[in-house]
């Protein structure tokens, strides 16, 4: 499970200004991956649905907050189901982890960097030992940066390199390693594509020997926490657009896949929709052209994301 992200943070609104989005995405695995990266997929389907409203404000031109909490609707399907009732081929559904970040731009031109902290915190205790548990109820501590650049009116690059910090289960920390990059090339002033993969190694942790019988070579108290211990490396890739319905309102759609994995599931598809709405009683007056005195993109074209916010 990762937090959920948007990929182009390295540029802020103006003081006082932000956006609303609320965004949909399904994700739907079929394969679980070894420890070597072999595919299996006698393990069992998992279907799940977020839904997530998230907020960025500025606090002022180089400071911003954003906040987010995803609902999780998540079935499996399956003859090996972990527990019950929530591995019982039937939806079952809860809040997933509040998410909130400060950043800080410290640079602007030719390049925008602009550090980070993030903080991710259950929204309560739910159950984790689930094929389709909603996410991996444990506290993580993120430091990061992201960097941004501008190529001409139509190219933007975009990459964010993060640490997370992982709370200590069973005397282990699965601390990890998160990059996302992505380019946005804009056809028209309202319609963008937009190309875009993450990637994430943990440091340390639990390895799945799936060819065993389940524990295999892991204790019964560690099989039961495997997924919040996996040793898990993922790489995802996929592409989408962005549109400009107006100068508040951009909706986006995207879909993605995993490319490769060790120790994780597999994400056969992952498809994303929704719509943003800025805020900011001098938005529109400042962001009225493609790129303002700041250097700044269209904001809501930040949006569209084909990561993965789930397991």
């Amino acid at each position: 499970m990762l937090p959920f992200s948007l990929p182009a943070q390295a540029w802020l609104f103006p003081r006082g200004e932000g956006a609303v989005t609320v965004g949909y995405q399904n994700i739907y695995v079929r394969d679980h991956a070894s420890f070597n990266g072999q595919a299996f997929d006698k393990f069992g389907d998992i279907n799940s649905h977020f839904m997530t409203v998230d907020t960025d404000y500025s606090i002022t031109d180089r400071l911003a907050v954003r906040v987010s909490v995803p609902y999780v609707f998540g079935k499996y399907k399956g003859s090996r189901p972990h527990s019950l009732p929530v591995d019982d081929s039937d939806y079952h559904s809860t809040f997933q982890d509040f998410t909130t970040d400060l950043r800080y731009k410290v640079s602007l031109r030719p390049v925008v960097l602009t550090p980070f902290v993030r903080l991710v915190v259950p929204s309560h205790q739910y159950e984790q030992f689930a094929h389709a548990a909603v996410g991996r109820d444990v506290r993580e501590y993120h430091l990061g940066i992201n960097v941004g650049r501008r190529l001409n009116r139509q190219v933007f690059l975009h990459a964010q390199y993060s640490y997370a910090f992982v709370e200590r289960v069973l005397d282990i920390s699965p601390n990890r390693s998160n990059v996302e990059a992505q380019v946005s090339y804009f056809v028209t002033r309202r319609l963008a594509l937009v190309t875009s993969m993450q990637w994430y190694y943990t440091h340390d942790g639990l390895e799945a020997h799936l060819d065993l019988p389940a524990p295999g070579l892991l204790t019964v108290e560690q099989y039961r926490h495997h997924d919040q211990l996996g040793k898990g490396t993922l790489l995802d890739g996929g592409g989408g657009f962005s549109f400009a319905v107006s100068r508040k309102v951009e909706v986006f759609a995207s879909f993605g896949r995993s490319v490769m994995g060790k120790n994780v599931h597999l994400h056969s598809s992952v498809v994303s929709v929704g719509f943003s709405r800025t805020f900011g009683a001098k938005y529109e007056e400042k962001n009225a052209s493609l790129g303002t005195a700041q250097g700044m993109p269209p904001p809501n074209q930040a949006i569209v994301c084909t990561c993965a916010k789930g397991r």
